[in-house]
């Protein structure tokens, strides 16, 4: 089936490019996410004015991603959890591996274990006490935190705009 895409599509092609994909990707995923419309003769004709509302949307939803980014670099989210009373066994003076390198946790040697783990679902909730909109799925976490201290979590707000978020994860009283 021949299909015009309305936005990029990985490993497929840019927006208002004219491609040739199975029936079924283009049934099930492509139209139904409003990735793709069939390239009718209408659509081939309306095809300019279609990449001009496109490049248009696109623009904005990275204008307000942007906007977001400032917002959050300020922000400091701060969770507190149980945590053991002893530090976590382990070589002293490394580094966290939720920290990048060369910027140490606030305790002496290894911070304490946590009694669970800090998800993404937690900093998106506390996020949104904050009043910033964020879905989980932005939070680009690689396994939830599990130690007391400050962690620096990228975020994906759109394709090419990330940010850091600072979370500071502090014992419960």
């Amino acid at each position: 089936m021949k299909v015009i895409l309305m936005q990029k599509v990985e490993r497929l092609g840019e927006p208002g490019q004219q491609v040739e994909v199975a029936d079924g990707y283009a049934r099930n995923y492509l139209l139904p996410k409003q990735l793709a419309v069939p390239a009718t003769p209408g659509h081939v004709r309306s095809l300019s004015q279609l990449t001009a509302q496109t490049k248009n949307r696109d623009e904005r939803a990275r204008r307000d991603a942007t906007t977001l980014a400032e917002r959050l670099a300020g922000v400091q989210v701060i969770l507190k959890r149980r945590a053991s009373e002893e530090e976590a066994p382990g070589p002293t003076g490394s580094a966290s591996p939720e920290l990048p390198p060369g910027e140490a946790s606030p305790a002496a040697g290894h911070p304490a274990k946590l009694f669970g783990s800090v998800t993404t679902q937690d900093i998106s909730q506390a996020l949104s006490a904050q009043g910033l909109t964020l879905d989980k799925k932005q939070i680009l976490l690689a396994e939830p935190i599990k130690t007391l201290g400050t962690h620096r979590i990228p975020v994906r707000l759109y394709a090419e705009v990330v940010t850091d978020l600072t979370v500071t994860v502090e014992r419960e009283a």
